[in-house]
C-alpha cells in the first residue's frame, strides 16, 4: 500500500542501536526485538535523520544499483511491513 501523499517517521517509543550493518530495534511497549538487514538499516536510518520518501528513494536507487520502480516497491513493502509491526507511523 503505497501511502506517498503521508510522510513516514519513526515510532517515537523506540530504542535502537546499529551493530556492524544491521539496525537492532527494541519495542519496549510491548517487548520485542527486530533486527534489520543492511537495506532496510539504510533506509532506517535516513527516516532516523528526518528524511522524506523521496529523499530516500534518491539516496538509494544509486548506492543499490536497482530501478527506481524496483525500489518505490521494495520501499513499499519495507514501510507497510514496518507500520504493521508499530515500528513506523505516518504524519500527514
Amino acid at each position: 500500500m503505497s501511502r506517498t501523499n503521508r510522510t513516514p517517521k519513526l515510532a517515537p517509543d523506540l530504542i535502537w542501536r546499529t551493530l556492524d550493518d544491521d539496525a537492532i530495534i527494541v519495542s519496549p511497549k510491548v517487548g520485542k526485538v527486530r533486527v534489520l538487514n543492511g537495506i532496510g538499516t539504510s533506509i532506517w536510518k535516513l527516516l532516523a535523520e528526518g528524511q522524506q520518501r523521496e529523499e530516500i528513494e534518491a539516496a538509494l536507487v544509486d548506492a543499490y544499483q536497482t530501478t527506481p520502480e524496483q525500489l518505490r516497491a521494495d520501499i513499499d513493502r519495507f514501510f507497510q511491513e514496518l507500520s504493521e509491526r508499530n515500528l513506523l507511523v505516518w504524519d500527514r
